[in-house]
């Protein structure tokens, strides 16, 4: 590996300003750009860096931090729909213990634009930080409640991608243009999103199977029962590889408890992320198929299979259960009655 940095595409001006930084790493970072950019991954591959200077085994640091599974790699991300209070106490607290193995440690906060009600306690830390500490902090925009933090930090600007630029991307990496092409409307504009997809062999399966709704369902409670079913156990299917890697990561963490001993324990904390991971995975899955239903009703209507006037409130009852599925309403039961409302 040259570096962590390595395999990351579609944000150049972010990565070559980074790498820029490793020469003389300043205590504070805030990425700013649109969600689904690649900021996460490239803040990860940041700290990698960071946390290898100097090491005697800079790979096996790099491919920890890449994993998420570091000692000295502290992750804060947002439990409901701001960062707590109690969630900023717990920044501050742990940016004052000692790294574990490295001479320094990263606390990695994500959306900090939304930790308004919590902002003045990291703002306290973020002025007076402990020497051997590093942040990184990642927000969608910097609102005027967050100036103060802003000027506290080194900011780093994320382009937003556009669909042809992630096309090209996915283009290079040798996947064929047209599924590609699929891949990038699936994604929503998201690089994180595209690059998981583009990795899952089954992927198109499950856009074409959302695609095929609108031909076999009939109206009927039967049918709509035996579609929702059938999405959900794709969906399901498709968190088998995550629910692996999270096997893997507690493993992992077991054995460096027994390595470090109590100071190495974070269970709660990892098994806190899982659930965050499980739950925007089925969330994306669930966006892509209503997606990829939008489309194949749009397509149907241009086509003159379903009438206009049918076709126009399916469209609508996609665009509300997305909107409720996004809010992680009860899947089976908005699926359900999205299918038996879809006029074919």
């Amino acid at each position: 590996m040259t570096d962590a940095f390595q395999g990351l595409a579609g944000q150049e001006r972010a990565v070559e300003a980074l790498r820029a930084a490793l020469e003389q790493p300043v205590p504070s970072y805030l990425f700013t750009g649109p969600a689904g950019g690649g900021m996460r991954a490239t803040a990860i591959a940041f700290a990698a860096e960071l946390l290898a200077q100097g090491s005697q085994d800079p790979e096996r640091i790099r491919r920890l931090v890449l994993a998420e599974q570091h000692p000295d790699l502290i992750l804060f991300e947002r439990f409901g729909a701001s960062l707590s209070v109690e969630q900023a106490r717990d920044i501050v607290r742990t940016s004052t213990t000692s790294p574990y193995e490295c001479p320094k440690k990263i606390i990695f906060v994500e959306d900090v634009h939304l930790a308004l009600g919590s902002a003045p306690m990291i703002l306290k830390v973020l002025e007076e930080p402990p020497a051997s500490t590093h942040f990184i902090l990642t927000a969608g925009q910097v609102p005027s409640e967050l100036a103060t933090i802003a000027s506290r930090c080194v900011q780093v600007e994320f382009d937003l991608i556009s669909p042809n630029q992630l096309l090209e991307i996915l283009v290079a990496s040798g996947l064929d243009r047209d599924n590609a092409s699929t891949i990038v409307t699936a994604a929503n504009g998201s690089i994180d999103r595209a690059t998981l997809l583009a990795s899952d062999e089954a992927a198109l399966e499950r856009w074409n199977a959302w695609q095929e709704l609108p031909r076999v369902l009939d109206g009927s409670g039967n049918s709509a029962s035996i579609a929702v079913e059938k999405m959900t156990a794709m969906i399901d299917a498709a968190a088998t590889p995550l629910i692996a890697r999270h096997d893997r990561e507690l493993e992992d963490l077991d054995e460096r408890a027994e390595r470090f001993g109590e100071r190495g324990i974070g269970r709660r904390s990892l098994e806190d992320r899982h659930k965050r991971e499980l739950r925007r995975l089925r969330t994306d899955e669930l966006l892509m198929g209503t997606t990829a239903l939008g489309m194949a009703v749009g397509d149907a209507i241009r086509q003159g299979v379903i009438d206009p006037n049918s076709g126009t409130e399916s469209l609508e009852s996609v665009t509300r259960a997305a909107k409720d599925l996004s809010r992680n309403g009860n899947e089976k039961l908005l699926l359900q009655r999205l299918f038996m409302n879809l006029k074919t």
